[in-house]
């Protein structure tokens, strides 16, 4: 009985873990019941004594703890204590998930389990991609619509910049997963499954006309490419990605709406329209200033969208409603000051260093993406940004402390 009780608490923390992972692209609220199923199969096992635990405690998901502890300390010299409260509520994951992480038994945290919940994650955004085009195709058959403005931009996928980087993130990563080692799968059927996942994920983002997400995507084939072509000594292979991104600038130059936004977004002259393109590029244009007029510890966790409001109207702009800075070392600046910039930095830098050190560089390249995410979006401002985030980060570290 004993032995049937053990099973059954490791197979619910296993399935919790990779449910954690499948939530990426759900709501919110589906996210919170994810980890909550994952605290309760921990604690089950704990109380069950039926697992020894080694605790993880020292590596860097330590540091995004103590991101989220210096945005809790900024709460105390806040005025407006109701958006601070509500700003710790959307980065909880930053503090949870770390947490969660060094109480996971570490038989659930080897590099082949690993690989299942980062699979998990592939899964996830690839089913998120079949549900946005089938309600998108949906909707234009029943209202007598055209298809193809239903299944791009705004309408494929409501947070274009965050979805284009769990899409470039999930290629590299179906690029990478061992297929064959972990399911004993042959070799036709492992490259059939990888060619097919890469062609979805092209597809998404050809449809998504986000202009971050074409630099993302970009990136993340020119690693691919480079890495089939220089380490895998696979040249033939390479041919593959570089069809698939060369069929993809053209098709997405010759796509009307591509080519009126990414025209928008490069002409320089600051509009009047109360529109996310005209508050991105006055950030742009007067970045400087914000740094320049940032102090040691920021206005505070609640004060920044007040912060900022004010310097949209000093500054000779009003979008008639509250933007965030679009680039969230600009938003950190603002609310923990130079202190909260410096410790954003070094949550990059350190799993940098011993990823160059590992050579795991596929890895490098997922916080490379992510750091240039947080240019063109404040994605620790959003729910989905902060948990997508947090899981890849305590995931990736996690990665680079396991030999097995």
């Amino acid at each position: 009985m004993k032995l049937k009780t053990k099973y059954f608490i490791d197979k619910f923390i296993y399935f919790s873990l990779v449910i954690v992972c499948l939530s990426i692209c759900l709501y919110p609220l589906y996210k919170g019941l994810a980890i909550t199923l994952l605290l309760i199969s921990i604690l089950t096992s704990y109380l069950s004594k039926k697992n020894n635990y080694n605790f993880n405690i020292w590596n860097y998901n330590l540091l995004i703890i103590g991101l989220y502890f210096l945005y809790t300390i900024g709460i105390f010299y806040s005025y407006d204590k109701k958006e601070a409260l509500f700003d710790l509520e959307v980065k909880l994951p930053l503090i949870l998930l770390p947490l969660i992480f060094i109480f996971i038994p570490k038989k659930f945290i080897t590099r082949q389990k690993l690989w299942y919940y980062f699979i998990a994650v592939i899964i996830g955004f690839v089913t998120y991609v079949f549900y946005a085009f089938g309600m998108g195709i949906s909707k234009a058959i029943t209202n007598s619509l055209p298809i193809i403005p239903e299944i791009s931009y705004v309408n494929l996928a409501g947070q274009p910049s965050y979805f284009a980087l769990i899409g470039a993130i999930s290629s590299i990563l179906i690029y990478k997963v061992p297929l064959m080692e972990l399911f004993k799968l042959k070799v036709k059927l492992n490259y059939f499954i990888k060619g097919a996942t890469l062609l979805i994920i092209m597809i998404f983002f050809l449809f998504l006309n986000s202009t971050s997400g074409l630099f993302l995507i970009s990136f993340a084939s020119i690693y691919i490419i480079l890495d089939l072509y220089l380490f895998e000594k696979k040249k033939i292979l390479t041919l593959y990605p570089l069809i698939l991104i060369t069929a993809f600038y053209t098709l997405a130059f010759n796509f009307d709406s591509f080519n009126n936004r990414y025209e928008y977004y490069a002409n320089t002259e600051l509009k009047t329209e109360k529109k996310t393109g005209s508050q991105r590029k006055f950030i742009n244009l007067n970045a400087h200033k914000i740094l320049i007029q940032s102090s040691l510890f920021g206005v505070g966790t609640g004060d920044v969208k007040s912060t900022l409001n004010k310097f949209y109207l000093d500054n000779g702009a009003n979008f008639g409603k509250y933007f965030n800075a679009h680039n969230q070392y600009l938003q950190t600046n603002i609310a923990l000051g130079f202190i909260g910039l410096c410790l954003l930095f070094i949550v990059f830098l350190f799993p940098i260093i011993k990823m160059l050190r590992e050579k795991e560089f596929f890895l490098l390249t997922i916080f490379i993406l992510i750091g240039f995410s947080f240019l063109f979006e404040s994605m620790l401002e959003k729910n989905m940004g902060t948990y997508f985030f947090a899981l890849i980060y305590v995931l990736s570290n996690s990665y680079l402390y396991k030999e097995d």
